[in-house]
Formats: C-alpha cells, structure tokens, sequence
C-alpha cells in the first residue's frame, strides 16, 4: 500500500514539474517547401474575415500587424510546426512556441491565445522587417501567405526638435496576400487601427510603391534562416524595390509598379470591365470597414466634450492612410474608365452605374449614404479624417470647422 502510495505521490510530482516546464506547444513538424505550400493553401482556403470572431479563436483583438503575425501562429499551432520571431526587445534571442512563461494554464488552447496576445504586445509593422525578406514578383514566391507590409517611418530633423514640435510618422500598414488571381491581381486580407476584435477586410487595392527594402511583398523567415544570409534565402531579391514601376520616363511611380507586378503575375489580361468592378468592389469594401472606425472616433469626441484629443486618441482614430487608400483606389477606377481632359469629379459621375452597384451604406443606424455620393465628397476634398471633427464632417455631409485642435501627423 505504501508503495503504491510512493508511486502515485511520484508520478504526481512528475506529471506536476513536466506541466511546469511546458511549451506553448511542441512541434513535431518543420518547415520544409510541402508545409510552405499547405501554409499557402490554409491561407487562401481558412484565414478568412471571421476568423478572430468566431471558433477557436473568437475574441482576439488585432491591428494589421497582429493579424498578420496571429495566422502564421495560428497555422504553426494546429499543425505543430515550429514559431519563432525575433525578440524585438533586443539581443539574439527569440520569441517562439518553447516559451516557458505560460505555464500556469494547463489547456493548450488558452495557452496559445495568451501567447497569440503577448506576440501581438510584442510586435508591430516595424518588427516584420526581421521576421520577413523581400522577395521575387512571380508566382512562385508572391503567393497566399506573403506578407505586404510598410513599416512606420518617423520623420525627424533637428529643426523640429529645437522649436519643440511634433515629430511626423508615416503610418505602417501590413496585410496578407489572400490569393493572386490569374489576372495577376494580388487580394489582400488584414485588419486596421485602433487595436479590437473586428471581421478582417480584403481588398485589391495596393496604395504605396514599396521604396525602404524594408518594405513591400515579403515571406516568412522560418526558424533556420534566422541563422543564414538573407541573401540565400528561397526567392530573395529587390527587384520590387529597383526594375518595377519605371515607366515610359524612366522615374518610378505608383501605376506603373502596380501594372508591373500585376503583368509578373498574370496568366492572362484583365479586362476593363473586370477592372473596373474589381476597384468599384474595393471601394465598396474600404468605405464600409470606414463606418466602425467613425462610429467609434464619434464616441471618442463626445465623451471628451469639447477637449482635444491626445495623441494617442488622435492616433487611433484619425483616417489619413485610410482615407488616401480609398481616394487613390478611386482615381483607379477613373484611369481606368478613361475621360481625359475632365475634373476627377466630373469623370465619377459618369462611373454612377459602377458606383451604384455597391448597396447604399449605413454609416449610423437609420442614416445611409451612397458609395456615389461619398466618392464625390471625397474627390473634392470634402471628407475629413480629422478626430476632432463632426460626424457630419468625416462623411463630407458639413465643412469641417475644428481649427483649434492640434493634428499630430
């Protein structure tokens, strides 16, 4: 009886010191070319806009760079491959799933979502750069699963910092590539600003020519490269950065980068009309994914009062990126439709029929407005992005009339 007493008193010892000493999770899989491919499949087949509010995983707050380092987890996990990510705190160490410090939580699964959440803590658009390399634009190495991502720029100089005032960032933006279709047309899926459980956006719509190497299409590091010369990495290059987008003058620009890359990528050509419903879909998309961010910035000035907001209120609720990806996408269309020699409000409004076909939208319970409408507004530089404005305001309905209030841009 005693010895039984001694063996069960042992083995609850050792059960207790092996949970103790417990992984995230182990992984029983490395990362080889096959499970790239299926990470590419599960990608386009199962990282979907609901993901982070429904299932296994309902309820996980994301900005766009957690989305994108969330689903490579996400894949690692259910499949027990390895993850790791260089520790942005500094030093040669690394984030990975044999981290010890979430111990305490026996189940697997909550062990996961609060490891989910400390690498969401840990990261932002500025740490993919070391989790990520530039790669090729073909079809091989631009694929569902790829990283686009710019990471935060702050701009800085010495006069600023004498007469005190704000140091300006280009915001980061990451997202990832969905599917590329055979078009060429890269469909992204991602999450925004401010950080908060929300349906993930797809969208088209490729907004910045990738300049920094830091920037631009990107593929995951797996755990050996971390090791090796990025140079010598599967399909590494900076052609994106270098040969695309030159055009007939021999300088780079946006519209000739993105009808260079689609041209890499595309089986055959896309017609206009395609085009054109493929771009009116991306607006439709954009503007919708707006009405949270608006709903939430109007709550935000309301309780303030009248004050200003801070920076870091200014910070999350403001639209300047958002509301340029938007206008852009809509000179898109306008390219594309043609009309030369009229105002980029004028050639929208022969775009209606197009623009119709995305079904009015509510941007508060009983009030809607069409996609039309608001692609006016913002063409003439009616819509503003400013927090500190009316609602009214930040959907081109009324001037803006906030002039107090300092923009920290």
């Amino acid at each position: 009886m005693t010895k039984m007493l001694s063996s069960v008193v042992f083995g609850a010892l050792l059960f207790g010191a092996t949970l103790s000493q417990a992984a995230v999770w182990q992984e029983t899989q490395t990362w080889t070319p096959e499970w790239e491919q299926k990470y590419s499949q599960w990608v386009q087949n199962e990282f979907n806009e609901d993901i982070y509010m429904a299932g296994n995983y309902k309820g996980i707050p994301t900005d766009c760079s957690d989305a994108v380092y969330l689903g490579r987890i996400i894949f690692s996990y259910e499949n027990k491959l390895p993850f790791v990510i260089k520790d942005s705190t500094g030093g040669s160490s690394r984030v990975s799933n044999q981290m010890s410090r979430f111990d305490s939580t026996g189940d697997s699964l909550q062990r996961v979502r609060k490891f989910m959440n400390y690498v969401a803590d840990v990261t932002s658009t500025k740490t993919l750069p070391d989790d990520t390399y530039p790669v090729a634009i073909n079809r091989t190495y631009i694929r569902p699963g790829t990283v686009w991502s710019r990471p935060r720029i702050t701009k800085d100089n010495i006069w600023r910092r004498i007469i005190g005032g704000n140091v300006k960032e280009d915001p980061g933006h990451a997202e990832v590539v969905k599917e590329v279709t055979e078009t060429g047309v890269v469909n992204l899926i991602g999450s925004t600003v401010p950080k908060d459980v929300r349906m993930l956006n797809t969208t088209s719509s490729l907004v910045f020519m990738p300049i920094e190497t830091s920037t631009g299409f990107r593929n995951w590091k797996q755990p050996a490269y971390y090791s090796q010369a990025v140079e010598s990495l599967p399909g590494y290059s900076l052609e994106q950065f270098n040969d695309l987008g030159k055009g007939t003058v021999g300088r780079r620009n946006l519209k000739d980068w993105t009808s260079d890359v689609k041209d890499r990528l595309a089986l055959r050509e896309e017609s206009k009309d395609e085009e054109v419903t493929r771009q009116v879909s991306n607006v439709c998309n954009l503007v919708n994914a707006r009405v949270d961010i608006i709903k939430k910035s109007e709550a935000r000035r309301v309780a303030l009062g009248g004050q200003c907001m801070d920076a870091g209120d200014y910070d999350s609720y403001s639209t300047p990126s958002r509301d340029k990806r938007i206008k852009t996408t809509l000179k898109q269309i306008i390219d594309t439709a043609g009309g030369n020699g009229l105002t980029s409000a004028q050639r929208a409004k022969k775009l209606k029929p197009a623009l119709d076909t995305c079904p009015d939208i509510e941007i508060t319970p009983g009030q809607k407005i069409s996609l039309y409408d608001f692609s006016i507004a913002m063409l003439k530089g009616d819509v503003s992005s400013n927090p500190n404005d009316s609602f009214a305001a930040r959907w081109g309905l009324e001037a803006s009339t906030n002039n107090k209030c300092p923009k920290y841009e």
